[in-house]
């Protein structure tokens, strides 16, 4: 009879221990329980939504070019300019497609306020924020200035990598519209000297230079 006895001993003590380590501890599981519960569920409600807004100004996107298309541009651009005040990277879309709007009806400035507004965006790639400069930079050599070609452009050319070279590009275009030849040889030279050059860059300097 006694086996029984130390057995319902123990199982009490046992008890005892484990209530007592709940009462010192339980707090910190049931915390911890609750952190994880709240991380699995926020990520998964935030993808929810993330899904649902990309959802949503996919098809914003697709109506106002569908409007622009139907001839009712003023609706259209409208929703491009909602969209840039968006959360995907249909802002970065919009603020390309206004460019290219606005730069068909002759709207230079505005076409390249739209790009500079692209490049400074954040929560766009550094890629497309650097494209957006080399675009306007384009625009800009024949509605611009010099000035501002080189303000746009510098850093982008001081950082060098493949898009280093259209912006010296630009820029020695910019140097011959504006009577200074020389200087733009000088640019295109060191564009053929320079092995990592992107070869049609290459070839095209090459051909200024003759």
């Amino acid at each position: 009879m006694s086996e029984p006895i130390e057995d319902e001993v123990n199982e009490e003590l046992r008890r005892q221990q484990l209530k007592s380590i709940w009462d010192r501890f339980g707090i910190y599981v049931i915390g911890f329980a609750i952190f994880i519960i709240l991380s699995v569920g926020g990520n998964e409600v935030l993808n929810y939504f993330n899904n649902q807004t990309s959802e949503k100004e996919s098809i914003a996107f697709d109506n106002a070019l569908i409007l622009i298309e139907k001839g009712d541009d003023s609706s259209g651009f409208n929703q491009l300019l909602e969209l840039t005040e968006g959360k995907t990277g249909y802002k970065g879309l919009a603020f390309f497609r206004l460019s290219s709007e606005s730069l068909s009806k002759g709207n230079y400035r505005e076409a390249i306020d739209f790009l500079k507004k692209a490049s400074s965006e954040k929560s766009l790639t550094k890629n497309l924020r650097v494209f957006a400069k080399i675009k306007a930079g384009l625009i800009l050599v024949d509605h611009g200035n010099i000035s501002e070609i080189d303000i746009l452009l510098k850093e982008v050319i001081e950082n060098g990598g493949p898009f280093s070279f259209h912006a010296k590009e630009i820029f020695a275009l910019a140097l011959i519209k504006d009577g200074r030849d020389l200087e733009a040889q000088e640019i295109f030279q060191e564009i053929v000297n320079d092995a990592s050059a992107p070869p049609v860059l290459a070839r095209r300097a090459e051909i200024f230079l003759r």
